[in-house]
């Protein structure tokens, strides 16, 4: 696939011709070389009404949104990121490094924490954050977390009053995850069979009214995504099953896709057509294929995990072990789209996994033009604060030994942000410090072009430019300042496809 984005981007510039060659050489600027300005509040350019036009996330306006995010996730009590002391600091250090996406949660348990009762105070602080988000220029994507199915198993989701496990625990002594079995294995069980709650309501019922109650709460909001439901884990009857490469079609058909309309049916019966996800059981990032139908809905999504499940032994793991874990789960996503037509966003990778390995997999995501949200910001796993997060603590300044600098540098790679027509490749060269870009004009709905002038926004940091950068463009000019983080092209007249190079200026 990347030869083929090279070949692509060659006969693009060969195509086009030296009447339209631009070539942009930037002087370096000593004072601004190593950081971007800060980012100005950025919600006029946050995309309103974001869906999906095939294979592609696209805003109102029509132009192509890539996002490129992370997860802020608070799994313990009282369950809101703010808490932990994630702020506006931390959403400005975001934008300043180019993510135009977070993936924020919400507890089911702090949702509902009694039959039918709903905590608003907790909700509004979700969705003030996500408000937040926007005016910082960052896609808020909201979704119910879990992990473990609850915290009567150490993991945090649902409510105890939803827990039905006939008081059989899990196994403590065991290493996480699976010290959470067969407890949650028995209450995943109850919930995939819609037991009935003590008020004669079953569980998942429960749980599309939680769901179409924050719906509600978002009312007016043009800018947030919904996820339904965080990597469902099967239960005790299915989870051997589904744990193996070739899947479980009898739990994804039966009941992983019936919840699943379920509570989209009851978010659509407050919001029409906001971009909803659903993702597939949890092994699915750990190599399992899925059998998930299509949702038979113009506006959702796929959002899948991708782990190198060898990266679970805490040891530096080369990229070429990892390589054919994380591909396979790359393939199987593919396999997803082609078969339901449902655009994909990988909202999780990197836990556990070295910087290289993540590198690699965001060097195949680039092939195949993926959006993307690292996993996480700051990390928590089974009540414990865990050592992958890109930041240490949220409570200190996102800066110097708080951040990890190597995992900043692989996620902040040069890519596309928001594109004026219908990208057809991008690749970021570390060793000679290039990026590549390639699109056309044709809008992703094909239904005409771009007007000559439209602006397409690639973000390139100036960690990777430390002298500067030269841009070379056919089709467009440039029309962003000299070293900008934020490079800007604007298509020429007449141009149908746009190629893009940045450099290291010599």
């Amino acid at each position: 696939m990347r030869r083929l984005i090279n070949l692509g981007i060659r006969r693009g510039l060969a195509s086009v011709g030296c009447a339209t060659l631009v070539l942009a050489c930037l002087a370096p600027s000593d004072a601004v070389a190593a950081e971007p300005a800060p980012a100005p509040d950025a919600s006029a350019t946050v995309p309103q009404d974001l869906a999906h036009t095939g294979r592609w996330f696209t805003g109102a306006d029509g132009r192509v949104v890539v996002m490129h995010g992370t997860n802020m996730v608070n799994k313990l009590a009282p369950y809101t990121p703010d808490a932990l002391g994630f702020g506006e600091d931390d959403l400005t250090f975001l934008a300043d490094n180019g993510f135009n996406g977070i993936r924020l949660g919400f507890t089911w348990a702090a949702v509902e924490p009694t039959p039918g009762h709903y905590d608003d105070v907790y909700i509004d602080k979700i969705v003030d954050l996500a408000d937040a988000a926007v005016r910082h220029g960052l896609v808020p994507v909201v979704n119910f977390h879990q992990d473990g199915y609850g915290e009567k198993f150490g993991g945090n989701g649902a409510p105890d009053w939803a827990t039905i496990n006939y008081g059989i625990p899990g196994l403590a002594f065991l290493p996480a995850p699976a010290n959470v079995l067969p407890g949650a294995a028995i209450a995943n069980e109850n919930f995939w069979r819609n037991v009935k709650a003590s008020d004669g309501i079953g569980l998942q019922d429960h749980y599309a009214a939680a769901w179409k109650h924050v719906a509600q709460r978002f009312a007016g909001d043009e800018h947030t995504v919904f996820e339904l439901y965080n990597e469902p884990s099967p239960g005790i009857v299915d989870v051997a099953l589904c744990a193996l490469p070739l899947g479980c079609p009898t739990f994804d058909t039966q009941k992983l896709a019936p919840f699943h309309r379920k509570v989209l049916a009851a978010v659509r019966q407050v919001d029409a057509d906001r971009l909803v996800f659903v993702e597939p059981t949890a092994f699915f990032g750990m190599g399992a294929r899925t059998w998930h139908p299509s949702m038979n809905d113009p506006q959702v999504g796929f959002a899948f995990h991708n782990y190198c499940a060898l990266g679970l032994v805490p040891l530096p793991l080369p990229a070429e072990l990892c390589a054919p874990l994380t591909e396979l789960n790359l393939s199987n996503a593919q396999a997803q789209f082609k078969k339901t037509g449902e655009p994909l966003l990988m909202n999780e990778f990197g836990a556990f996994n070295s910087d290289a390995v993540v590198a690699h997999l965001l060097d195949r995501s680039d092939e195949q033009m993926l959006s993307w949200m690292h996993w996480a910001y700051f990390a928590q796993d089974f009540g414990e604060e865990a050592t992958y997060g890109l930041i240490n603590d949220p409570a200190g300044a996102p800066e110097g030994d708080n951040i990890k600098d190597g995992l900043l540098r692989v996620l902040t790679r040069p890519s596309p942000r928001t594109v004026s027509g219908t990208p057809l490749g991008w690749r970021w060269d570390g060793k000679s410090s290039t990026f590549d870009a390639r699109y056309s004009t044709l809008r992703a709905d094909g239904t005409g072009r771009f007007p000559a002038g439209s602006t397409s926004d690639f973000f390139v940091h100036p960690r990777f430019f430390p002298g500067g950068y030269t841009v070379q463009v056919a089709g467009g000019t440039v029309t962003s300042a000299p070293n900008a983080a934020h490079l800007t092209i604007a298509s020429s007249p007449g141009a149908t496809e746009v190629v893009v190079t940045v450099r290291a200026a010599p």
